[in-house]
């Protein structure tokens, strides 16, 4: 059985006033218009009443606003992504607003399809973790006037961005093991994204300043092979998903750590501090990264700021037993 959804119309009938006395009223504009607090305190009694609900739609084409933000992630399963989201609705709705998340699962073309369809949405401003470069959405975003910060993974310079410089935070993870690496290997799960290949080339660098002897594996190429056989005395996992197959791996070799291998995380997970032995990580600020991601996207409503602005911030190492 359908219920006719109440209107303004049926709340001025039965009070026997106005449908724009009704409006003003219940858009916070009555005393504006000098309606009585009395009339004020009918209207509303009557709205709850007949179970009103405002209609959103409505009201944002009358406000030019939704109250309504984008976020777009390229994994919402990932720990990272799923705090980094959770910090930033939670400071968006501080500041009144909602938020539509959406999962590119790193698809290129489905983030194209993602964003647009955000913007037709009309919200009012978009954070971006973008899959990899930021190029194939430029086109799109430059015809619109949505303000839009791009997070965790960089952006061009003519966007805003808030997260980590990845390449030299990884120059200086070399320099955490407890003793200098002879023979480090450095594994990852996915090279093709900015963000692990900028890590990749920061530790090599470090390595080559270092003389130290350096190798990149995939994950999978790291399970195939024995790391003590093949020399290496030292890994850094340059994301978690890799850290984990490391892990497991030298566990099932029944390799000790850190006796025989060192080893060092650049991402953090919640079961590194519980593992036997604790593994060692790089724990990035995700609170800051979102609140600050808000605080810039809401400058950029407020026109306050001009687009452009990068904002870097700093990791702290948690130096555990595997290192």
């Amino acid at each position: 059985m359908s219920i006719k959804k109440v209107s303004l119309a049926d709340i001025a009938s039965s009070l026997g006033i106005s449908k724009s006395t009704v409006s003003f009223v219940l858009n916070d504009k009555g005393d504006f218009y000098n309606i009585s607090p009395e009339t004020q305190k009918a209207i509303r009694i009557k709205a709850k009443e007949l179970n009103y609900v405002p209609n959103f739609f409505a009201k944002s084409l009358r406000e030019g606003k939704t109250k309504t933000v984008g976020l777009v992630v390229p994994d919402i399963t990932h720990a990272f992504y799923a705090s980094l989201s959770k910090i930033i609705q939670q400071e968006l709705f501080s500041k009144g607003y909602n938020v539509f998340i959406v999962n590119t699962n790193d698809d290129p073309s489905l983030e194209i399809e993602l964003v647009e369809e955000l913007i037709n949405r009309s919200i009012d401003g978009m954070i971006i973790v973008p899959c990899n470069e930021v190029k194939p959405l430029q086109p799109l975003l430059n015809n619109t006037p949505i303000p839009v910060v791009f997070m965790d993974r960089i952006a061009d310079e003519f966007g805003d961005f808030v997260g980590i410089n990845y390449n030299r935070e990884a120059f200086e993870l070399v320099n955490k093991f407890s003793i200098t690496p002879k023979k480090l290997g450095i594994v990852h799960h996915a090279a093709n994204i900015h963000s692990v290949y900028a890590r990749v080339e920061g530790i090599l660098a470090s390595c080559k300043e270092k003389n130290i002897e350096a190798e990149v594996m995939t994950s999978r190429e790291f399970v195939k092979n024995n790391p003590i056989t093949n020399g290496f005395d030292s890994i850094i996992a340059v994301d978690a998903k890799a850290a984990r197959q490391v892990f497991v791996t030298v566990q099932s070799l029944q390799i000790q750590i850190p006796a025989d291998l060192r080893f060092i995380s650049f991402e953090d997970d919640p079961i590194f501090e519980y593992v036997n032995p604790s593994i060692s990580t790089l724990k990035q600020p995700i609170y800051e990264i979102g609140t600050h991601t808000v605080n810039q996207l809401m400058k950029r409503l407020e026109a306050e700021q001009k687009r452009g602005n990068h904002l870097f911030l700093g990791c702290v190492f948690e130096a555990r037993q595997s290192s």
